[in-house]
């Protein structure tokens, strides 16, 4: 299901406290009906047969035991624990599907909202481990209560993934609530990943899945991806990450609330997704991309905190396109209120495109984008996006170059200026409105009235009549953020937004029916 079509309806229940109601505006949460086959394996609460069938289910340790590569274990409604480390240990190719009705006969039915599945760490260990090069799929669970304090097998010898920990698997991770989980609590140490930590190199899909309320260190040093810890190949689709904690506690230096992607440049997606009021101590709120070349597009990323780079957080960015992302109302405590690019190797260029970034907020530099760089010059494109009452709009600091083309700067206190004589800003066909100063205007500068649909509802499409249509330049850029190609009329439309004359529907609902 494509986050894209409820935008709309993330943002306004945002606004209004309701995001547990959204959930099931994502997850797929109708009844599933499915035949049996005779290696399928059944478990419930009570089990206790030796053959783990529908009429006769089996306790899950006794069915993770007997399951091969290519089988399914269905797991009735009830809480599960375990012993030792983790609640399950997967080890084999194997499908675990929750929220079986139980039912001694008749047609598989699932329902993971009228029949709960909960693996329930009980805060004394992990709940899933995933081990080998194999390809599980776990999907329909509630994961909670897990803590991996003192288990180690992160990066750097972290404790990592209190609720799923994945090494060098390639799982799929799917329509599950993961939620009250944590990595470590080992001060001085380090923690990755308090909901799921996925290291590998194969490809790991996680899709659909409300990650809700995790944390990645309390009192620890530093603590990485208080939602997911990732890093290697795979796509992060459609889920909702939100009220993550990267770190807790004096002193902890916490990076990524909702996601931390770390050393990855071998094809990652961040796709679709709802980051809903996750924080950090120091970096990244929403999402923190750290010596990493990831696509991060058509996510929804809103009220998250963090010192520096709120909403999206880039450290030495490899080559990323951030795209098509709705960044609003976002804080930073220091600088970067929406997006922030901090340092970039001199032989990559990441595209920050077709984005709308409006209402957040930085005291120091940059509310709606900041980048700069201490080590070495740096560049940056930054094409057709719509900056709207930031603060300040953009901001460019030392050692960075930033070509800035086709934006919309609204109504800020300073729409474009930079902090140091090191920084150089490239602007050409950008559209200014209602700043109290527009800063640095560049070239061929366009003055007028955007005319946004509807600004209070956050919808900011271009209407009938505004000065973005067709005064823009060639920069490249062939969609605009709903997938509409450019140019539709005589030019190319400044901002995020392709004129369409058409009635329009908000932002995300564009295209869909």
């Amino acid at each position: 299901m494509n986050i894209r079509k409820y935008k709309h309806i993330i943002l306004s229940l945002a606004a209004g406290g309701l995001l547990l109601v959204g959930l099931f505006l994502l997850l797929n949460g109708a009844s599933q009906i499915a035949r049996a086959d005779p290696s399928d394996l059944f478990v419930t609460q009570d089990g206790s047969g030796s053959d783990c069938s529908q009429t006769n289910p089996c306790d899950l340790q006794t069915a993770l035991s007997k399951a091969s590569d290519g089988d399914i274990i269905y797991v009735a409604a009830g809480t599960y624990t375990g012993i030792g480390d983790a609640v399950i240990t997967i080890t084999k190719s194997i499908t675990l599907y929750g929220g079986w009705d139980g039912a001694a006969s008749g047609p598989v039915t699932r329902d993971p909202d009228a029949y709960p599945t909960i693996l329930d760490g009980e805060e004394a260990r992990r709940v899933v481990l995933i081990t080998g090069t194999v390809t599980p799929t776990i999907d329909g669970f509630i994961i909670t209560g897990g803590n991996a304090t003192g288990l180690g097998g992160g990066l750097f010898d972290s404790d990592a993934g209190g609720g799923i920990y994945s090494y060098a698997a390639s799982p799929i991770i799917q329509n599950n609530v993961i939620t009250h989980n944590l990595a470590s609590t080992q001060p001085g140490e380090r923690a990755m990943g308090g909901g799921i930590y996925a290291e590998s190199d194969g490809f790991v899909t996680i899709i659909s899945n409300h990650i809700l309320s995790n944390t990645a260190g309390i009192n620890t040093h530093l603590a990485d991806g208080g939602g997911l810890f990732v890093t290697g190949p795979g796509k992060v689709r459609s889920n909702i990450f939100e009220e993550n904690v990267a770190c807790q506690g004096g002193g902890c230096r916490g990076r990524g609330g909702g996601i931390y992607v770390g050393w990855t440049d071998d094809g990652l997606e961040v796709v679709g997704n709802g980051f809903l009021n996750n924080q950090a101590a120091w970096e990244g709120g929403g999402l923190d991309l750290v010596w990493s070349a990831v696509r991060a597009a058509e996510n929804v990323v809103h009220g998250n905190r963090a010192a520096w780079g709120a909403g999206i957080y880039s450290h030495y960015d490899k080559g990323s396109v951030i795209e098509a992302n709705t960044v609003i109302s976002n804080t930073a405590s220091v600088g970067g209120g929406g997006i922030e690019i901090y340092i970039t190797p001199s032989d990559t260029r990441p595209s920050v495109i077709n984005n709308v970034i409006a209402r957040n907020r930085a005291p120091g530099s940059g509310g709606g984008f900041y980048a700069w760089s201490d080590w070495n010059i740096s560049s940056v494109t930054f094409a057709h996006n719509t900056l709207v009452d930031n603060g300040e709009g953009v901001v460019i600091g030392r050692n960075m170059t930033v070509t800035l083309t086709n934006n919309i700067v609204v109504s800020h206190s300073v729409g474009v200026t930079t902090t140091d004589s090191s920084a150089t800003v490239l602007a050409d066909h950008n559209l200014f409105w209602n700043n109290g100063d527009d800063g640095i205007r560049g070239t061929n500068p366009v003055d007028g009235d955007p005319r946004f649909v509807d600004p209070a509802g956050d919808d900011y499409h271009i209407a009938e009549g505004s000065a973005a249509i067709d005064a823009g330049v060639d920069a490249g850029v062939t969609m605009d953020i709903d997938g509409d190609p450019r140019p539709i009329g005589a030019g190319y439309d400044i901002g995020a937004d392709e004129y369409l004359a058409r009635i329009y529907l908000p932002l995300a609902l564009k295209n869909y029916p």
